[in-house]
């Protein structure tokens, strides 16, 4: 064999060597950076151990308080009114709260809907409000303050400034979407 080719041979083996051993050199680096110290595995298993005892000292305490919890929503629909005259039951207090506070009630149209697993009806209605700003506010805080439950879902404001008919300005015409429960009878 020539010299030349030796000597070329032997130093693409010491490069490729040497190209090995920088590579393992960098793995062993990087195997000695991810191995952690054992007392900062414990302490930080020492607090994970914290938090999930602490997650069920709450969970405890929610579970001891499901029975009071129950016993109030018990009450609560013990409360409503009996579904037999529901219908006109909110008819007749939207009228007369609507009278109170000087407002109009016109298309009321009632939706209902068994509630499933619980011995509730909800009463969707639909009803379109007019009168100045101050009594459809006075007419919403009064249905608020009502020993019924009225649950408020929209208020879409009538693309008419007035109600028809009338040449007052500063009448509003609101379409109102509210719901009620009551007792199944």
């Amino acid at each position: 064999m020539n010299f030349q080719l030796q000597k070329r041979l032997i130093l693409a083996g010491l490069a490729v060597l040497l190209l090995a051993d920088a590579a393992l050199g960098y793995f062993v680096l990087r195997m000695r950076d991810t191995r952690q110290n054992p007392d900062t595995v414990l302490s930080t298993e020492s607090r994970q151990v914290a938090l999930v005892k602490a997650d069920i000292q709450r969970a405890s305490e929610i579970q001891k308080k499901i029975p009071a919890s129950l016993k109030k929503l018990d009450e609560f629909e013990g409360s409503l009114s009996s579904a037999a005259n529901g219908y006109s039951a909110v008819s007749q207090e939207l009228t007369d709260v609507a009278q109170k506070n000087h407002i109009n009630i016109d298309d009321e149209k009632f939706h209902q809907k068994e509630i499933s697993g619980r011995n509730l009806t909800e009463l969707e209605v639909e009803a379109f409000v007019s009168g100045d700003y101050g009594s459809i506010v006075r007419f919403l805080n009064a249905l608020q303050r009502s020993k019924s439950v009225y649950i408020v879902d929209s208020l879409q404001l009538d693309t008419q400034s007035s109600v028809p008919g009338q040449m007052a300005t500063g009448v509003l015409k609101v379409n109102l979407h509210l719901r009620t429960y009551f007792r199944k009878a």
